[in-house]
């Protein structure tokens, strides 16, 4: 077993906010995988589904995600998108069990 997390963070964006998103997560993709401890940090669109967005994320340990979960790339983030771009997120850390 190993102490490294797994992070599937599911983004519903609001319609027409869809460009906006892109881009400033595709800026916050690029500046964390720099971080200590990200393995891995990918973005992807749902080809069926438009404004559905799926961040898959590779950590050291579960304290180096939540240290990334309020570092300045987040922070950015957060502060560039428009209020309601993100219609809806559901965020979930995983332990590797097998």
């Amino acid at each position: 077993m190993t102490n490294s997390i797994k992070v599937v963070a599911r983004v519903v964006v609001t319609p027409g906010q869809e460009a906006a998103f892109e881009k400033h997560a595709g800026a916050l993709s690029i500046a964390t995988r720099n971080e200590d401890g990200c393995l891995s940090y990918h973005l992807f669109r749902n080809p069926t589904q438009q404004g559905v967005y799926v961040f898959v994320e590779d950590w050291a340990s579960r304290s180096v995600w939540e240290k990334h979960m309020s570092c300045e790339p987040i922070r950015a983030f957060n502060k560039q998108l428009s209020p309601g771009t993100i219609a809806h997120i559901e965020i979930q850390a995983l332990d590797q069990i097998a």
